[in-house]
C-alpha cells in the first residue's frame, strides 16, 4: 500500500453533510404532543463543530441547535444482559459491514467533521515504543498518527468526543507527546493488527492500569467500546468489568482519606513520598486531595489527564498559575465560587455551606507569590460531615509560627455552621501556630453532581458520544433505575447523541443526606 493510497477520501462526507445540512435547516421547531416523552419528541443533534466548544475558556457563543423531524419511532432497544454495559450512544448496533481500518478511518472523518481534518494532521514517521525507534507507517493499513496540539495537557479533556468516534469505530486510542508535538495514536483492532508490530498498543487498551511500552504516553480515561466489539472478540466483558467500576454511589472520601493519616512528621514524609509520590510533606496538600479523589473514584467520566497522575494538582494556584488545578477540568463537569473575602470568620450559610466533595483552594496572598511569615496557599477537600454536622477534612497540618515545627496528616473539623469562631479554617489556619491561609479570598470547586443533589429537582442533560446508562449515573450519582424511570425508557435502551434526558427530582429523606 503507497502512501497515496492511505490518503482519507472526504468527497463522500462533504456531500452527505451538504445534503443533510439542506434537509435540515431552515425546519421549525417541531411540536409537542400531550403526554409524550420530550426526549423522543425532540431529539437534538449539535453540529459536530460545536460538540467541541468550550464557551468558559473560549468565550463562544452559544451552539446552534438543530432539530430533525418529528418521528415517532421509539429509541433502539437492545438486550443488555450478555454485556458488561449498555451500548454507548453513538455506536451501530452490529459491526459495520466494511471492518477494514481505512473505511473506520473516513467515517470517524464524517463524525468529526468541522473540528479536525485528519488528512491534514496525519504523520507518516513516528515513534514505536517497544523497539525505542521511528518507523515510516505509510504502508501500514492498521495504524495511524494525527498531531492534536490543542488538546496538550491540561486540555485533554476537549479530546472527548473525538476519542470517543475513533474508540466506536474500532480503534484503539492513545494521546502522545514526542517531538514537539501532542498526538493521536490510532491502532485498527483487526487480526492484522494483532499480528503487528502494534500488538501492545491494542492488548494494553483494555486492560485495568494498562500502559504499552511508550514513554510517550499521555495516561488518560478510557472509553467504553460498543458492544459490537465484544461480539467479535475485541475486547471481553471480563476486561470491561475489571477496567470500568462506575459506582454511582455518593463517594466516601473520608474512607478513602483515613489511609493516609500520619501522626508525626517523619511518618507524613513516609506517607507523602511512598504512597502520594510527592517529595515534601509540608507542601503535599495538592497531590493528597488529588489522591483522595482518585481512590474514592470522584474524577468524572471524561478524557483527562487528571485521572492517571497529580500532577494537575501541583504548583496550583487557580489565579495566576495557569488556572490549576480548575483548567484541566471540562467546564460542563463544575461550578466554581470564587469568594474574594477572608476564609476565617466567612459565614459560609451565604454560599449554601461546603459539602462532601467541595474542592477549596484557599489564598495566601494578594498576588502570585508567598508574602512568607507563615502566610501560605493550600488546597483540601471536605471529606464528610460528623454527627454534629460540622465538615471534616483529611489534610497535611504545618506548625510553623517560627519555621517549620512539625508536621501531620490529621483528620480535622473545618467549621461547624453556625460557629464562626472552631475549626481550623476559623482557628489553627488564622494565624493560631499553623500559619494564615485563606486571608485574600478562596474558591470553591464543586462537582455539577453535588449541585444537582443539593438541589434535588429535575434537571435536563444532554446525552455525550459515549455515554451509557452506566456512566451518566456514574457522573451524577443516582440509580440507572431512576434514570430509566424518570424517562419511561425500558432497561437496555440506547442513547443517542445529543438526545435531552431527565435526571430525576431526587428525594434525600430516602436516599440520604449529602
Amino acid at each position: 500500500m503507497n502512501t497515496e493510497s492511505k490518503k482519507i477520501t472526504f468527497s463522500f462526507a462533504v456531500s452527505m453533510g451538504l445534503i443533510l445540512a439542506s434537509f435540515i435547516v431552515g425546519q421549525p421547531d417541531p411540536p409537542q404532543a400531550a403526554g409524550q416523552i420530550k426526549t423522543h419528541v425532540q431529539r437534538k443533534v449539535i453540529p459536530a463543530v460545536s460538540l467541541f466548544q468550550d464557551e468558559r475558556l473560549e468565550n463562544k457563543d452559544e451552539p446552534i441547535v438543530i432539530y430533525l423531524p418529528q418521528t415517532s419511532q421509539e429509541l433502539p432497544v437492545f438486550e443488555s444482559s450478555a454485556y458488561a454495559f449498555h451500548n454507548p450512544a453513538g455506536c451501530a448496533p452490529a459491526a459495520p459491514a466494511d471492518l477494514s481500518p481505512q473505511a473506520r478511518l473516513e467515517n470517524v472523518q464524517l463524525e468529526i467533521a468541522g473540528r479536525l481534518d485528519l488528512e491534514d494532521r496525519h504523520i507518516n514517521y513516528i515513534w514505536h515504543g517497544p523497539s525505542g525507534s521511528f518507523i515510516d507507517i505509510a504502508d501500514d493499513p492498521y495504524v495511524y498518527e494525527f498531531q492534536i496540539n490543542e488538546f496538550q495537557p491540561p486540555f485533554t479533556y476537549r479530546a472527548d468526543l473525538i476519542i470517543a468516534s475513533f474508540v466506536q469505530n474500532g480503534f484503539a486510542v492513545w494521546l502522545r507527546s514526542y517531538a514537539g508535538d501532542t498526538r493521536l495514536l490510532a491502532v485498527a483492532l483487526s487480526i492484522g493488527a494483532v499480528e503487528s508490530l502494534w500488538i501492545d498498543y491494542i492488548e494494553k487498551y483494555w486492560q485495568q492500569d494498562g500502559i504499552p511500552e511508550d514513554e510517550w504516553i499521555i495516561p488518560v480515561t478510557k472509553k467504553i467500546p460498543c458492544q459490537w466489539m465484544i461480539d467479535v472478540d475485541y475486547v471481553s466483558n471480563e476486561a470491561l468489568e475489571s477496567t470500568f467500576t462506575l459506582d454511582w454511589q455518593i463517594p466516601d472520601y473520608l474512607s478513602a482519606g483515613r489511609q493516609y493519616l500520619a501522626q508525626s512528621c517523619s511518618r507524613a514524609y513516609r506517607v507523602s513520598q511512598e504512597e502520594l509520590g510527592y517529595w515534601d510533606a509540608t507542601s503535599v496538600c495538592g497531590p493528597l486531595t488529588w489522591q483522595i479523589t482518585h481512590d474514592a473514584e470522584g474524577f468524572p467520566y471524561r478524557i483527562g489527564n487528571y485521572d492517571a497522575n497529580s500532577d494537575l494538582f501541583i504548583n496550583a494556584n487557580p489565579k495566576y498559575w495557569g488556572r490549576r488545578p480548575w483548567i484541566g477540568f471540562d467546564p460542563e463537569t463544575y461550578d466554581l465560587i470564587r469568594v474574594d473575602q477572608a476564609m476565617a470568620g466567612f459565614d459560609f450559610q451565604s454560599i449554601g455551606e461546603l459539602n462532601s466533595g467541595d474542592i477549596i483552594f484557599s489564598y495566601g496572598s494578594p498576588n502570585q507569590w508567598d508574602l512568607g511569615g507563615g502566610y501560605f496557599a493550600h488546597i483540601f477537600m471536605v471529606a464528610g460531615l460528623d454527627g454534629e454536622n460540622s465538615r471534616l477534612a483529611v489534610t497535611n497540618m504545618v506548625k510553623n509560627q517560627l519555621g517549620v515545627e512539625d508536621c501531620n496528616i490529621s483528620e480535622v473539623v473545618l467549621y461547624t455552621p453556625g460557629d464562626q469562631g472552631s475549626g481550623v479554617i476559623n482557628y489553627e489556619w488564622n494565624d493560631h501556630g499553623y500559619g494564615t491561609t485563606g486571608r485574600y479570598g478562596f474558591d470553591v470547586f464543586r462537582w455539577k453532581w453535588i449541585s444537582y443533589h443539593l438541589e434535588g429537582e429535575e434537571r435536563e442533560y444532554q446525552v455525550r458520544r459515549g455515554d451509557t446508562i452506566e456512566t451518566i449515573a456514574f457522573d451524577w450519582k443516582v440509580s440507572p433505575q431512576e434514570i430509566l424511570g424518570a424517562n419511561e425508557l425500558l432497561n437496555g435502551a440506547q442513547f443517542e447523541p445529543g438526545q435531552m434526558i431527565t435526571l430525576p427530582a431526587l428525594d434525600h429523606e430516602v436516599r440520604g443526606e449529602l
